[in-house]
């Protein structure tokens, strides 16, 4: 058995074998450019694995591939201190080879290419992940996150209804509809984003309270600004002098066939109460003039959801009495239970410093491959 990185001229092959073994038709066997963004021109790929190599990794049997699975490379913010990261996402192998060790060797080849301090994954499934609880030895900690909280917004309550419940108005008994409020502090929200400023925001003022993929500019010019498919919408909150205070980035989302929008937020961070509030009432602002069902955001720490608070957004708050308040897929439309899951692992010295408990873990569905045409 043979397990090894495709190799860049391999990118055909590796497409194919998306096709054949993972999803017949699915989205990364059909779109080359796509697949290139996300295995091949991440803004740290050349350092960890090299401009010969695809960020995706197959297992060979004879010659026949019979596992894969594709490798994101990103820089890991640790409270501050940058270290390395990476992500296995669309990973399978093929039922008759899943008692030969196959699987585990998938998720440790990253580990041969180079010393990652945190492996993580994100996903949509139907169940909450079935996964022990959070584990910590001398020099590895594992933190399930069986629900990225979601955090939504009501635009058009009744048309929200109509479309995607079925017309039963008892899913969304307890939710308003959203509303700008008045903000204070003289903030300006513009469609803008500037390295050095940027950078010098994120590292200052973000960067040392959070655990997450980075946010330097580097990521967000690769992961927004230059997307090959999405029209990301970048906003930050400025103060009077024009320095940075926080960050909006969301898209219009045309759903049900093109006969409804919502819109998606991957990005919503702050500096202080002012800038949240700004951003949030940009949110109603874009929403208002897109005239969209709805607008959600993903994220595992609710720390700078202050503005979206305020203009209206609540928590999906779900029970065995509320099973579901929104559907995520539309297309079609699924009224099904569907969770947001995360897995993270740490590895090294470092990880005897670290403290979960702070809700300061940012990650939102724009890391991993979650937000991406399907």
């Amino acid at each position: 058995m043979e397990i090894r990185l495709f190799r860049r001229d391999e990118t055909d092959l590796y497409m194919k074998a998306i096709d054949e073994i993972w999803k017949k038709g699915h989205i990364l066997s059909r779109d080359k450019a796509l697949a290139d963004f996300m295995f091949y021109n991440t803004p740290h790929h050349e350092k960890y694995i090299g401009k010969e190599n695809y960020g995706a990794i197959g297992i060979w049997e004879d010659g026949k591939i019979v596992g894969l699975g594709g490798l994101m490379l990103f820089e890991f913010n640790l409270n501050g201190q940058m270290e390395a990261a990476c992500n296995v996402t669309n990973s399978i192998v093929l039922e008759e080879y899943r008692s030969s060790m196959a699987g585990l060797l998938l998720y440790a080849k990253p580990f041969d290419l180079y010393p990652f301090f945190c492996n993580f994954g994100i996903g949509l499934s139907t169940f909450s992940m079935r996964v022990s609880p959070a584990t910590i030895s001398k020099d590895i900690i594992t933190q399930p996150i069986n629900k990225l909280d979601r955090m939504v917004g009501i635009f058009d309550k009744e048309k929200t209804t109509e479309m995607l419940l079925e017309g039963n108005d008892h899913y969304l008994r307890n939710y308003g509809k959203v509303r700008m409020v008045p903000q204070y502090g003289d903030k300006a929200v513009r469609q803008e984003l500037a390295e050095e400023k940027w950078n010098s925001f994120y590292y200052t003022h973000i960067a040392p309270k959070t655990i997450s993929i980075s946010r330097s500019f580097a990521f967000l010019n690769w992961r927004y600004i230059n997307h090959p498919t999405f029209n990301y919408l970048v906003y930050t909150a400025q103060d009077q002098a024009g320095n940075y205070e926080g960050l909006l980035v969301a898209r219009v989302e045309s759903i049900v066939n093109g006969t409804a929008k919502i819109l998606r937020i991957v990005e919503f961070i702050s500096k202080n109460q002012d800038a949240s509030i700004a951003l949030a009432n940009k949110i109603v602002e874009i929403g208002t003039k897109e005239a969209v069902l709805f607008a959600d955001f993903y994220c595992t720490t609710d720390m700078f959801n202050f503005g979206l608070e305020s203009v209206g957004f609540k928590r999906e708050f779900t029970s065995d009495d509320d099973k579901i308040v929104l559907p995520s897929r539309f297309q079609p439309v699924d009224l099904s239970v569907v969770n947001l899951n995360a897995c993270l692992s740490f590895y090294g010295k470092k990880v005897r410093k670290m403290n979960l408990l702070n809700n300061n873990i940012y990650f939102t569905k724009g890391d991993s491959d979650q937000d991406r045409p399907n």
